[in-house]
This record gives structure tokens, sequence and C-alpha cells, in this order.
């Protein structure tokens, strides 16, 4: 009885899944969400004094003693989706995100798309992907699991708001 009761429950999510994987398109992000991605920034340098002087793997100079350093970096901000495949960032930080450059700024609009429960926003050389999660009654997904898509990742998550 019990295996059949595990059965049942397991075949009812796989279901409820499969419904909602079908179902999915970019109208299943659609509104204003807030954002937060952490990751780890790796620099070749040196410190002139208190001051990390990033190199961006060009040679040490002579007579300073250049090694890798971690930078912990942090993005936040929000982001609107149209629910069309448009996304404008209506506000965007980066802490210590060392020379990555090409992210996101202010205003930009980026396309995004939806299959299943993932998607990705950008391009494949600058962008992220997305996994989508806890969908509302409209078929909104209101959490977004993000990873960008560069050598060192950030990953975060994004909140309908």
């Amino acid at each position: 009885m019990k295996k059949a009761v595990q059965f049942v429950m397991l075949m009812a999510v796989v279901l409820a899944m499969a419904s909602t994987g079908s179902a999915t398109s970019v109208a299943s992000i659609k509104g204003v969400y807030a954002f937060q991605m952490q990751g780890v920034s790796n620099q070749w340098g040196y410190y002139n004094g208190s001051t990390w002087v990033n190199l961006n793997n060009s040679p040490c100079p002579a007579g300073k003693q250049c090694f890798n350093q971690s930078f912990s970096k942090l993005t936040y901000g929000t982001i609107s989706f149209d629910g069309l495949g448009h996304a404008t960032f209506l506000s965007i930080t980066n802490v210590n995100s060392g020379n990555g450059g090409g992210g996101p700024v202010k205003g930009s609009i980026w396309a995004y798309t939806v299959s299943g429960f993932g998607g990705a926003i950008g391009t494949a050389s600058n962008g992220a992907y997305l996994t989508l999660g806890d969908f509302n009654t409209a078929g909104v997904a209101q959490n977004v699991f993000i990873r960008t898509a560069d050598s060192s990742p950030e990953v975060g998550v994004a909140i309908l708001q």
C-alpha cells in the first residue's frame, strides 16, 4: 500500500512538472524582478602599497612580485521582463567586478528566451542561463535562478516583486 501511495505521488509530481514545462514561454517571466548574484573574480597582479594593481594577465613588471588573487564580487539590481522576450535593466550595481566588463548597464535591453524550465538572457558570450521556478496561478515564475555564462560565473536569484 505504501509503495502504491508513493507511486501515485511521484506520478502527480511528474505530471505537474510536464504540464507546466510544456506551457512555458517568454511570457513565463514577466514583471519586475529584484536580483542578486555573487561570484569570484580571479585576478593576476600585485600590491602597490595597499592598492591592488590588476594586470589583466599581462606580464609582471620587473621588480614586482605578482600573483593570482581572488576577490568576492556581487551584482544586484532590478530588471523588468516584458513577457515578450525583452528585459530592461532598471538598476544594476557591481561590487568588486574586476575587469570582467561587458555586463548590462542601467537602461540596457537584453533579449531572453524560455524553453521548459530553462532559459537564457543576453548572448552566449555576454549573458546568463535562467532556471524558472515557483510559478504563480498566472503561470509566471516568481523565482528565477541565474548563472552567468562566463568562465568565472556568478550565481544568484531573481524574485518577482
